[in-house]
């Protein structure tokens, strides 16, 4: 009982400590980024410790670890002394939200915990090379950690989610086999106080009441670590003997042919693993295209502290940063990287956090970065005009054309910091991953996408439905903007269809190739 109390004082008081340097950063938003401090705080022990491990003179101990947390009680200190009015205002305002939140992180806790302890054993899928992570990071003097398997090399990994998780194993002294199943319990409890902080942001800054704010916040949790896919309709369907062989031929899920035994749940010990492996071509019983989709309750319940499970705090926490700029007052673009260093230095650290923490992440969040500061500058540039159409095209252009620039003078900055900022990582990195090409295989099914994507697709469709129903008829200064945000919406998709066009025809080229040298020698 000892090890689940300290490691949960310890996540409390690292996220208390940073609550003054999030109520700075996150001016923004209402909770001033209350709801992903714990994430932050990891955030930050983490680089500190994994920087001062890379000279290789400051150890790996508990004793460095103190003297980071030292600092954070200082600069707590400090800018509670320097804030104390604002924050003192912000604590009389938002007590409630505070108590809300702070139940939702120990009730997941709580409850995963518990779940996590029926099942403590780190001896299947691909816990045990986690757990050697976690053990590797513990037991090394200084950084990069040692590869476990292999004496004399460092691992060569993504590993700083499991860098961050080890860092209140070291503290308080919890051996590694507890540390890994306390992280497990720590991971839903992170996802859920950041997804209810977002959501509750939102409705706010969109007019919403407190109470609408948390009436709407609370589900969020509940539908992003709780809520599946829709395959398991499909599983009650089978259990209860519905559907004939020609039915299960066309659903094409393997595993599911109609035989299952009739009753009220599936009689099988891994009847729940389909759910993550639904899209999928098959000719007789063999995989065309196996895909794996997990969703974060399939992920949370085996167990795997995998780098994509990992990263989910923290992908809610640049979220969270992306949503604090474009709510920014002041333009983008080079002025506001020097008027606000630690906002810069934050989005830069989180994000290319990302890519330490799970590599394919900082890709597709520093699109969606990029496209949420692109959004914000064409708000700012954009002054329509109703004159004629020709005149108000050719502002639009132009506000397209300052949106871009001002754009590409922040991201690109900012993500080039991102990559100085963990260049150790990338120098000792050695992946078997040698580049990206487009897909050419089998499409998804239909059926498939709709049982994977279709729960969260009929939030987003009745949510679209509900906006452009708000919508005034647009007036005729505006019709440019409208026709300019539809085409910048397709260009990834334009890009897209290009890029499979020319990769299919070359690809059949040099098919064709030997024939047509064969031919040729002839």
């Amino acid at each position: 009982m000892s090890d689940p109390l300290a490691w949960f004082l310890i996540i409390e008081l690292m996220g208390l400590l940073v609550f003054p340097l999030a109520f700075l950063l996150f001016a923004h938003l209402p909770d001033r980024g209350y709801c992903v401090s714990k994430a932050l705080a990891l955030l930050f022990a983490g680089y500190l410790l994994w920087i001062l491990g890379l000279t290789g003179v400051v150890p790996n101990s508990p004793i460095t670890v103190v003297a980071i947390l030292l600092a954070g009680v200082a600069s707590f200190c400090w800018l509670y002394y320097r804030r104390w009015p604002d924050l003192e205002e912000y604590l009389r305002s938002n007590w409630r939200y505070i108590l809300v939140a702070e139940a939702l992180f120990l009730g997941f806790f709580l409850a995963w915990a518990f779940v996590t302890s029926e099942s403590p054993a780190i001896n299947h899928t691909e816990k045990p090379m986690d757990f050697a992570f976690l053990t590797s990071i513990l037991r090394s003097e200084f950084f990069p950690p040692e590869d476990p398997w292999l004496a004399g090399l460092s691992i060569s990994y993504y590993y700083f989610g499991h860098f961050m998780m080890a860092l209140p194993m070291k503290l308080a002294g919890i051996a590694s086999s507890t540390g890994y199943n306390l992280a497990l319990a720590t991971l839903p409890a992170l996802v859920a106080a950041g997804s209810f902080g977002i959501v509750y942001n939102l409705v706010r800054i969109s007019g919403g009441s407190f109470r609408s704010g948390i009436l709407f916040g609370l589900p969020t949790p509940v539908l992003i670590t709780l809520a599946g896919n829709l395959q398991g309709v499909v599983e009650f369907i089978q259990v209860r003997g519905w559907g004939g062989a020609g039915f299960w031929q066309w659903v094409g899920i393997k595993g599911m042919d109609g035989t299952a035994s009739v009753g009220l749940f599936p009689d099988t010990n891994w009847w729940w693993w389909r759910a993550t492996r639904v899209i999928d071509t098959l000719e007789g019983n063999a995989s065309l295209d196996y895909t794996i989709t997990e969703f974060p309750f399939f992920s949370f319940l085996l167990g795997d502290l995998h780098s994509h499970v990992l990263s989910l705090p923290f992908l809610l926490l640049a979220l969270a940063l992306a949503l604090n700029l474009f709510l920014a007052r002041s333009a983008l673009g080079p002025a506001q990287l020097a008027r606000r260093p630690l906002e810069t230095g934050a989005v830069a650290l989180t994000f290319g956090a990302l890519a330490f923490i799970n590599s394919w992440d900082f890709p597709v969040y520093a699109a969606i970065l990029g496209a949420v500061l692109l959004t914000k500058a064409w708000g700012d540039a954009w002054k329509p005009s109703f004159q004629s159409p020709v005149t108000s095209i050719e502002l639009g252009v132009r506000a397209l054309g300052r949106a871009l620039l001002s754009t590409a003078l922040y991201l690109g900055p900012v993500l080039t910091l991102a990559v100085v900022l963990f260049l150790p990582f990338y120098i000792t990195l050695s992946s078997q991953v040698s580049g990206v090409l487009p897909y050419l295989g089998p499409g998804t099914r239909p059926l498939h996408f709709a049982l994977v994507i279709g729960l969260p697709a009929l939030f987003g469709l009745a949510f679209l439905w509900r906006q452009v129903l708000g919508l005034c008829r647009p007036k005729q200064g505006e019709a440019p903007a409208i026709v300019l945000v539809g085409l910048v919406a397709a260009v990834p998709l334009l890009l897209w269809l290009l890029l499979a066009a020319t990769w299919g025809v070359l690809s059949q080229d040099l098919q064709d190739l030997p024939s047509t040298l064969a031919l040729r020698t002839l």
